[in-house]
């Protein structure tokens, strides 16, 4: 009989301290060799899965456990993780919570000398993980002097360098700008076609991932639903019903079809899947929704579009940034002591100051100037190691070192106690184990608003309103660290919304969330630029951003390279290229459509602005 890598037998599993069970009679069998795409709504059950294929369940994470893992026929109740990790190997989410060593070369090393094997076998195998993932050029680098994408590599190499049969990935691509999401995509593939792995991948940005995997596993509410090819699910309400984040182009075909199919039930149209597909269907969309000589420019011109009128901008911008610099080599008290608000640069001109030569020398924000205004939704956009999240923790004074100013309702914020910015602006961290750290949901909003002087009854009713607002009411007495990293988010951005400031400013808010509470973000975001608050978002999501943006600031190297609207943007490919940004599938087939339909303007990004765009022609024609 053939053992295989994972089986999973009536498996259930509820943590200690909760009432609900997070994974319900798990029954599964996952062939060797193949590629496995594990999707689901934020809260499914993913990462439980993941932690019991790992061991880590229960042996690190306790509760009541039922039915059976095994991992190449062991019993994982009987197999800690260090014992399993020569069978399983682990790539997470944050690849900063699994890199701990001084170098990358040491990285690779560590655990295979910890599992004793010997020195020529060590070099074997960290060679083939080094060549795998082409990481020899920083081997002797820092793994924190990397870019999200190169630790990713590393983070990688360090699992294939222990050669384990199977490969488990938690949202690997989650925190990587759009062009190394497909480069660690494509290499993933590349190394399970050729070594013959049995990868697991559970990840909510599937747009990568669709011509990858072999099959998705569809957990939904704890239970497995199904298991199958991307294109057999594809063409399945499953997948639409219960909210996985498909690209938007997907969902629109899927919408388009449901439509179809209730004025003619007899209808056999399939959802595209291929380019040329795609292409004559939304060259069908339009010659259908329109005469071309009733083309006209009307949208963009309407009370519709997400750009913001210039004549309707305040004039007074509430938060602005003068010559800002900052090097993570000087801080706190070092840079203050080598510096003055008088004559700094005249210091720096003459050289005079080597703690100055070298803040300089190695620059994370180099002379930002910019403006922000209320009711404005603007997104930082660049490949990662840009500078985006140094900037919003300097315009925070989380990072208050810097040379320059950051003037907030017209007073520089180095004069103003934290209690009084932190009123003022909230900001979600792209990592919320970074701002979590109290025993329980409620406990964290509780220290939220401990400085705005609620009484417990009005304390109490803001807690359940945002709670209620984010559907995480459920999860008021959980420790926030036992949830999944898409429920983290949640919590984390509860606790900005709680205190209602002026300025909301999200680091990278979409990760490990569905579609569902995609839409319930854009909601937010919606209603606060209702209100005239200023929103800033740092997103690889390419697709959100668009929904949203009002303006958009795309920075690398520690600069900001543009500062414009989305369409200005998205059609400047020289500048796409170098922020390692690209255009949507939907824009890269729009173009093609352009081609053959001429007369189509050029300024739309989404298929939900050519839908918009069609139907103000034939409704004004």
């Amino acid at each position: 009989m053939t053992v295989q890598p994972i089986e999973c037998q009536d498996f259930s599993f509820m943590y200690h301290k909760s009432e609900y069970l997070a994974v319900k009679q798990i029954n599964l069998s996952v062939d060797k060799g193949k590629f496995y795409l594990l999707a689901g709504p934020t809260g499914s059950g993913k990462t439980t899965l993941i932690r019991a294929i790992n061991g880590l369940i229960p042996h690190f994470y306790h509760g009541r456990f039922f039915g059976y893992v095994k991992i190449e026929g062991k019993d994982t109740l009987e197999m800690t993780p260090a014992k399993l990790a020569s069978s399983v190997g682990t790539v997470f989410q944050n690849p900063e919570n699994q890199l701990f060593s001084m170098s990358v070369e040491r990285e690779l090393t560590f655990s295979l000398e910890n599992l004793g094997f010997s020195r020529e076998q060590i070099s074997k195998q960290i060679n083939h993980a080094i060549n795998l993932t082409k990481i020899d050029s920083f081997l002797k680098k820092s793994p924190y002097e990397l870019s999200g994408g190169e630790q990713q590599r590393v983070a990688i190499a360090s699992v294939l360098a222990l050669n384990p049969e199977i490969i488990i990935l938690d949202e690997p691509l989650s925190n990587l700008d759009s062009a190394t999401a497909t480069e660690i995509s494509q290499l993933l593939e590349s190394i399970q076609k050729h070594e013959g792995k049995t990868v697991i991948l559970s990840e909510h940005r599937l747009e990568y991932l669709l011509d990858v995997v072999d099959s998705i596993i569809v957990i939904h509410q704890g239970k497995i639903k199904t298991i199958e090819p991307p294109s057999v699910l594809l063409q399945q309400d499953l997948l639409y019903d219960i909210g996985i984040d498909l690209p938007l182009l997907y969902q629109w075909f899927y919408i388009q079809i449901r439509k179809i199919e209730h004025l003619n039930e007899n209808s056999t149209y399939r959802i595209p899947c291929n380019e040329n597909e795609q292409l004559q269907w939304l060259k069908n969309y339009c010659h259908s929704n329109l005469d071309q000589k009733y083309l006209v420019r009307s949208y963009f011109n309407s009370e519709e579009t997400p750009l913001m009128r210039e004549e309707n901008r305040v004039t007074e911008p509430i938060l602005t940034v003068q010559n800002l610099n900052f090097s993570y080599e000087i801080e706190g008290k070092k840079l203050k002591k080598h510096s003055s608000h008088k004559f700094p640069f005249r210091w720096i001109s003459k050289k005079r100051n080597e703690k100055m030569k070298k803040f300089f020398q190695t620059l994370v924000l180099n002379d930002i100037n910019a403006q922000f205004y209320p009711g404005e939704v603007v997104s930082l956009l660049g490949k990662n190691g840009a500078g985006k999240s140094t900037f919003v923790r300097c315009l925070t004074n989380l990072l208050n070192s810097y040379m320059g100013k950051v003037i907030l309702n017209g007073t520089d914020t180095q004069q103003l106690p934290s209690h009084e910015i932190t009123r003022v602006i909230g900001l979600m961290f792209q990592n919320p184990d970074h701002q979590l750290f109290l025993n329980s949901v409620e406990a964290e909003l509780e220290f939220s608003l401990k400085n705005l002087n609620l009484t417990p009854k009005e304390q109490d009713q803001r807690i359940f309103q945002t709670l209620n607002q984010l559907d995480i009411q459920n999860l008021r007495k959980f420790p926030p660290f036992s949830v999944s990293g898409g429920q983290k988010k949640k919590i984390a951005l509860a606790t900005i919304l709680c205190r209602n400031p002026e300025i909301l400013i999200f680091d990278e808010p979409t990760i490990g969330q569905d579609a569902q509470q995609k839409q319930k973000l854009l909601e937010i975001i919606r209603k606060a630029q209702s209100e005239q608050k200023l929103i800033i978002i740092i997103s690889h999501d390419i697709e959100f951003i668009l929904q949203v943006s009002t303006r958009i600031l795309v920075m690398d190297q520690g600069r900001i390279l543009a500062d414009d609207k989305p369409t200005n943007i998205f059609h400047d490919k020289a500048l796409l290229n170098k922020s390692n940004l690209r255009q949507s599938t939907f824009m890269h087939l729009y173009e093609k459509l352009r081609a053959q339909i001429p007369d189509l303007p050029p300024d739309i990004l989404s298929i939900t602005q050519l839908e918009r765009y069609l139907s103000n022609v034939t409704t004004n024609h």
